[in-house]
């Protein structure tokens, strides 16, 4: 049976259950029953077609509390897997809560917490899982809570699409009993710019849903946590491990799961580069330029005219109507040199520098980590991977590589399937990876 069937099988027998099974103290009465109904009809989910300036939720308030983690406001929201409210499991709620920029200043930020929707029958109490999302793109309709049920969202002024794809990932970590909880990233949905890829802010904002999640909830600090992305999101989990004894040391963290993570962005991206994912370097130099004047002024002055557009476009884009309007372009298209943008950071400090700092795997692990990565991917080099697992195991790091032999789709080179494919392939192994680690069970360690 194909894997995304199965996955969507799952999905519709979550969302029965939900509906018709039980609360998690006793069976659900008529009375709750006709509650939940009045609840739903009155908490409709968002429009689809939106202004993203137009939802109110995402507009943080003139003064929150500045404490990493802190909730500034939250909201319920209905999806596939509980229609009914907060009386039924699996019960969602969008969040605001405060992260630190890389400047360490307090930023809000959004993302949603998705309740159990079936009991934890693993060891302990239940386990809160944090998925750090892949690309989604930069404009603020991107953000993977935006639009009704959390699947998708379109803004018309900017003619952009925001489709989460990985929330079935996260149905089926619900399903087997865990708390789920996502971070739509610094800036993403909230005012400022969403900042791709700097690993510093990413890591932030995936430790402090962590917090957000157990706050919202009333946990202890210690309670069972766990990180799991893939692409970015890989990226932004490896971070966060690597930052979590550093910035959040009280976190209980059990494991994570890293999935084809940019950890070396000088080699991304020359890989990236003309390929049906090219637009994504536009929104990296978007991110990095808000925060570095130096790597802004370096870039600027390799921008033609159509870069510059180039740069506009992205900022407002997500990934599907980006790889229409700037798949497959060569960087070197808006470039003054003819240069592409890879070669040109070989040649400026500020932007080598820049991108140097982001570089995972630098500091030591304090949980077991798995890593993945298929042996072709064509968008994320399969070598800066591998390097970033063995900086990890030289550390004494207890990590566990996987790589995915996956054959190179040769009729579209750059096409990001072989990239894409093991995040849903690989899905039954990375998740059980998890829940082992929220078990206790022994770590496996190919370091060796």
């Amino acid at each position: 049976m194909n894997l995304f069937v199965r996955l969507m099988s799952v999905t519709l027998l979550a969302t029965l259950s939900t509906l018709c099974v039980h609360t998690p103290a006793h069976a659900v009465t008529p009375h709750q029953l006709v509650e939940g109904l009045n609840w739903a009809a009155t908490n409709r989910a968002d429009s689809w077609i939106e202004n993203p300036s137009d939802d109110a939720f995402y507009q943080p308030p003139a003064q929150f509390d500045p404490t990493p983690g802190a909730i500034i406001k939250t909201q319920p929201a209905p999806h596939l897997l509980n229609v009914l409210g907060p009386g039924f499991r699996a019960y969602a709620q969008k969040i605001m809560y405060t992260s630190r920029d890389q400047d360490n200043n307090p930023v809000p930020v959004t993302g949603y917490v998705i309740e159990p929707a079936n009991p934890w029958l693993g060891k302990g109490e239940v386990p809160t899982l944090v998925f750090a999302p892949g690309t989604r793109g930069q404009g603020n309709i991107c953000a993977p809570s935006r639009g009704p049920w959390l699947t998708s969202a379109v803004d018309t002024a900017d003619h952009a699409i925001g489709f989460n794809y990985e929330l079935p990932l996260q149905y089926l970590a619900a399903a087997s009993g865990m708390r789920v909880v996502v971070t739509d990233y610094i800036g993403l949905g909230t005012p400022g710019v969403h900042t791709y890829v700097n690993n510093i802010e990413q890591a932030h904002a995936v430790l402090d849903a962590a917090r957000a999640a157990l706050r919202v909830n009333n946990l202890p600090h210690n309670s069972p946590v766990g990180f799991y992305g893939y692409s970015q999101g890989g990226g932004a989990v490896a971070a966060a491990a690597e930052h979590a004894q550093s910035y959040a040391p009280e976190l209980n963290v059990k494991g994570t799961f890293a999935g084809a993570p940019p950890a070396d962005l000088e080699k991304v991206f020359f890989t990236v580069d003309g390929t049906i994912l090219s637009g994504v370097l536009g929104m990296a130099i978007n991110g990095f330029a808000a925060r570095n004047m130096d790597f802004k002024n370096a870039i600027e002055k390799y921008l033609t005219d159509e870069g510059k557009i180039f740069l506009s476009r992205a900022a407002t884009s997500c990934v599907p109507d980006l790889a229409l309007r700037d798949g497959f372009k060569a960087t070197s298209e808006f470039s003054t040199t003819s240069r592409r943008m890879g070669e040109i950071l070989l040649h400026e400090p500020a932007i080598a520098q820049t991108l140097a700092q982001q570089r995972i795997g630098t500091m030591p692990l304090n949980a077991p980590m798995m890593v993945g990565t298929a042996t072709a991917d064509d968008i994320v080099p399969n070598d800066q991977v591998q390097q970033m697992a063995q900086d990890f195991c030289a550390q004494g790091g207890q990590v566990l590589m996987r790589q995915w032999d996956i054959k190179p789709i040769q009729v579209i080179p750059g096409s990001a399937l072989t990239h894409s494919m093991p995040l849903f392939l690989a899905a039954p192994e990375s998740l059980k990876y998890m829940f082992d680690r929220f078990n206790d069970e022994p770590a496996p360690n190919n370091c060796a």
